[in-house]
């Protein structure tokens, strides 16, 4: 008898985040690849991404895509905080959502500051 596998439910894979979509599940394991930020929205609003750990990762890394999409940091903390309220509204009422955006917003100003 093999031991059950537990799906992770936020992957980062390179370029990409993956995230296991919660609403096929028991029976599916189906995958989203978020290419950028706008896909990891789109996956929040709709439950795709479930549970406050999950969905506060997943906002970190759609951060990430945003960072690598607009690489000057520096020019860019502006547009950074923007898309940080943006992600914000997926779920207004995720608190780790808000919470690791808003991490991530902070080290940001503190590596160009």
């Amino acid at each position: 008898m093999t031991a059950a596998r537990t799906p992770l439910a936020v992957v980062w894979a390179g370029d990409r985040v993956r995230l296991l979509d919660q609403t096929r599940l028991p029976h599916e394991e189906v995958y989203l690849d978020c290419l950028a930020i706008e896909d990891v929205f789109a996956a929040i609003c709709k439950l795709s991404v479930r549970g406050a750990p999950a969905i506060g990762i997943a906002a970190a890394y759609g951060l990430v895509l945003q960072l690598e999409e607009t690489m000057d940091a520096g020019a860019n903390l502006a547009v950074l905080a923007e898309r940080a309220r943006y992600l914000r509204s997926a779920r207004p009422t995720a608190v780790n959502l808000a919470w690791a955006v808003e991490r991530m917003v902070r080290c940001a100003e503190r590596s160009v500051g």
